[in-house]
């Protein structure tokens, strides 16, 4: 075996297991290996976008998106997409709407499937885009029902920014839109990351019981149209996913 590229697998590994980015010094001490060595496949692997800087700290590393991007031709064959694929189409059908599906990676989040209903009137966002979580309704359903400490600290790291009108530019403000989003299991976009749009948002659950992803329905904003009741049917949806990825709720 390549004694190298072992020791970049293990690296990618160790920093994938690490919740909170880890430092070169700290890759180095727990591999067991100079700090000169460790510095060489770290800053091939960051250069290649396997490794990224955690944001706001720049010596601590943590998985970057091309490190996503090749799991998820690995996922596109196993349960998130397929469940999502099954069980959202019927539900954009019903509505016109596109559904969306995307997992958080740090402060955003990032498309990982779409669906466009065949008389729907939004197709945005190509798949692997990012967008800032706290102004989308995917990105709220996965941050309200993270771990509260992993809560507070993402919410400690947003840099606000009013991209309409309407978007949330305080920590507070989202911290109470977040509650709400617990309570009653659903998230709302309205006219918060586009003028123009308006979408809904629910989460999805592994077999843990960790939120891993969330579900969203999107379309052109019309003020005369029910979220909630489209949401109300999502939730039942993103639940129908979950117990696919073998969510067993809690009774």
């Amino acid at each position: 075996m390549n004694r190298t590229v072992e020791r970049a697998f293990s690296i990618l590994q160790l920093i994938g297991d690490s919740k909170q980015g880890i430092t070169l010094q700290e890759i180095a001490n727990e591999m067991n290996m100079a700090k000169s060595s460790a510095f060489v496949i770290v800053q091939t692997l960051l250069e290649l976008g396997y490794l990224s800087t955690v944001q706001n700290n720049n010596k601590k590393y943590c998985l970057g998106i091309e490190t996503f991007s090749l799991g998820m031709k690995y996922v596109n064959d196993m349960s998130l997409v397929s469940q999502c694929s099954l069980h959202l189409p019927p539900v954009a059908e019903k509505y016109n709407k596109t559904a969306f599906v995307a997992v958080l990676n740090g402060s955003k989040i990032v498309y990982v499937y779409k669906y466009v209903g065949q008389n729907a009137k939004l197709a945005s966002c190509a798949l692997g885009t990012r967008k800032e979580a706290y102004a989308t309704s995917l990105g709220k359903a996965i941050l309200a029902f993270l771990p509260w400490e992993e809560q507070e600290e993402l919410l400690d790291k947003i840099q606000f920014q009013a991209l309409t009108q309407y978007t949330i530019t305080s920590r507070e403000k989202l911290a109470e839109e977040l509650k709400k989003t617990r309570e009653r299991g659903y998230s709302l976009d309205v006219r918060e990351l586009e003028d123009i749009t308006s979408c809904c948002g629910a989460p999805v659950f592994d077999y843990s019981g960790r939120v891993v992803a969330a579900v969203s329905l999107s379309d052109i904003y019309n003020e005369n149209l029910d979220d909630e009741k489209v949401a109300e049917d999502l939730k039942v949806v993103a639940m129908q996913i979950s117990k696919g990825l073998g969510y067993m709720p809690k009774c």
